[in-house]
């Protein structure tokens, strides 16, 4: 058996997008990553309580499905579909900080009551 190097990448050329739209691009790809976390931290609560609801931990593994099954159809050069995704992951965390800054503003309000009670 003879080993010989072939160099793969000399036939790919150069790519067709632009260095801003290869960065918008890959940013897409992290909010996705985010947005699969988000489901993985869903369908771990859900499985560690009492009485796990196995409807809502089979939605979280579909949407996390589904968010990766996007993201390996997108291409850097389909602008729409890129922003059309950008904005679903922008629009899904935007509403669990929504949700994170509601459980803050209850733990600050019960703090404030405890404070009230000591006065």
């Amino acid at each position: 058996m003879v080993n010989v190097a072939v160099n793969v990448l000399a036939e790919l050329g150069q790519a067709t997008w632009t260095t801003p739209r290869a960065i918008g691009y890959e940013t897409v790809l992290e909010g996705v990553r985010q947005s699969i976390g988000f489901y993985s931290q869903s369908i771990a609560t859900e499985e560690q309580s009492d009485e796990p609801d196995t409807g809502a931990i089979e939605l979280g593994r579909s949407e996390q499905l589904s968010w990766a099954t996007r993201a390996q159809e997108l291409i850097p050069l389909d602008t729409r579909a890129t922003e059309s995704l950008l904005e679903d992951a922008e629009k899904l965390l935007e509403d669990d900080d929504d949700d994170d800054e509601d459980e803050s503003d209850d733990e600050d309000s019960d703090d404030e009551d405890e404070s009230d009670d000591e006065a």
